[in-house]
């Protein structure tokens, strides 16, 4: 192998941190001297099309909400259904009811878990009329080990909520998406009216009939009808789908990270669109399996005009999270090894040129966006210094039409 070795000598004298901005190499306004992400990436239209695993029983046909636990699929029907969790094998086969003893299903929408507690909403409401919205909370190992389990509840309210009249899909107070997340439950509204969805939270330690905390909105143009987020990532995704005209929807996936602590809609937000109605049918349900694949459900779609059968599929985001070039150019930290960072005195660079064939540049930029070093990789060693000043640098890659490529932060202090 190849290795192209940088030797950086730098004086120190302060310390300064550099801009914010979009710090996502595949944004299309991605910043290369961005040190802190602000939220404002933007993306181009991103479309996935998830694999189907298989077509659901009739006994899921109103299935809504999914969690991925214990090398299993748990999934529930929505409102009017009985009050059971189906544990279903990872081919969508049903290998299991668990039955909650002494509730009521009056629309329940979905289902998360904390690290000791499942937690059902029975909080469905396309009416905006209801009073009685609440969420179910039952032992985990319960519901491992047994097949009838029993509930406590939590009952909750609107604070922004003054009418209860009936607005049959035509109001903002449905829901049908949550998850659990730093010691709360947080709620993403279906806005019938608005196309928007609110961020409620509620603290899982409440009392009985609390009020939902208003957090935030943000404009998804369609209807949230699921969450999941992976909680050792915080990578949060919401599930939708949009009525293009004539009740022909087509479904969508929010991906949501790199936001400040649990302001969810702070960070990035990339919407990706995975289907319509005649293949996907109405999706439903969707969870983490891992850190990038996971799975979305559907419910059945049975009219006068069509019939599209509950359906179970799987989905692979990797690419989502990966370095966007392809080819010769560098893809992860393994191809470029920066030591001891931060440092007071030395900084070895090494780079693996096996994969760029000398026909890219490295550049060195200080925190003010400054170019302190730029020479092309024609070599398989440099030795050079780029200043005397403390704070923070940016070691770039670039290729032959000027695009940053790669982009290492060094700290000298």
């Amino acid at each position: 192998m190849r290795r192209f070795f940088a030797l950086i000598v730098i004086s120190t004298s302060c310390f300064t941190f550099g801009q914010s901005g979009c710090i996502d190499l595949q944004a299309q306004n991605y910043d290369p001297l961005a040190a802190e992400n602000d939220g404002s990436c933007v993306y181009g239209v991103t479309n996935y099309s998830p694999i189907i695993i298989s077509d659901l029983t009739d006994g899921l046909s109103e299935n809504s909400g999914l969690l991925f636990l214990n090398n299993s699929i748990y999934s529930i029907n929505d409102g009017g259904n009985s009050t059971i969790i189906n544990e279903l094998a990872q081919n969508g086969s049903v290998v299991r009811d668990i039955f909650i003893d002494s509730v009521l299903n009056i629309d329940w929408e979905a289902i998360t878990e904390s690290e000791n507690e499942l937690f059902i909403g029975d909080f469905g409401n396309n009416g905006g009329l209801r009073t009685n919205l609440k969420i179910l909370r039952i032992d985990k190992n319960h519901v491992l080990q047994n097949d009838t389990v029993q509930s406590s509840s939590i009952n909750y309210y609107y604070p922004d909520q003054s009418s209860f009249t009936n607005q049959l899909n035509n109001n903002n107070f449905d829901c049908e998406a949550f998850v659990y997340y730093q010691d709360s439950l947080h709620l993403f509204t279906k806005g019938w009216e608005n196309l928007y969805t609110k961020h409620y939270v509620i603290p899982i330690n409440s009392s009985d009939s609390v009020v939902a905390i208003l957090r935030d909105s943000m404009f998804v143009d369609g209807l949230i009808t699921d969450a999941s987020i992976d909680l050792q990532t915080g990578n949060l995704l919401l599930l939708g789908y949009k009525n293009n005209g004539s009740n022909f929807y087509s479904s969508f996936v929010y991906l949501l990270f790199d936001f400040p602590g649990n302001q969810f809609f702070k960070g990035n937000k990339r919407r990706i669109e995975i289907g319509n109605m005649l293949t996907l049918s109405q999706t439903e349900g969707i969870t983490w399996k891992d850190q990038y694949m996971g799975y979305i459900s559907s419910e059945k779609i049975s009219s006068s005009f069509i019939t599209v059968q509950p359906k179970l599929f799987e989905f692979d985001f990797t690419t989502f999270f990966e370095n966007p070039s392809t080819g010769n150019y560098f893809i992860n930290d393994t191809d470029f090894l920066i030591y001891p960072n931060p440092t007071n005195k030395l900084l070895n660079v090494e780079i693996d040129v096996s994969k760029v064939n000398f026909k890219y540049s490295l550049i060195v930029d200080n925190f003010l966006g400054q170019t302190i070093y730029q020479s092309p990789i024609e070599n398989s060693k440099l030795t050079f210094g780029i200043g005397n000043e403390k704070g923070l640098y940016f070691l770039r890659i670039i290729d032959l039409n000027e695009k940053t490529i790669y982009v290492h932060k060094i700290v000298l202090n």
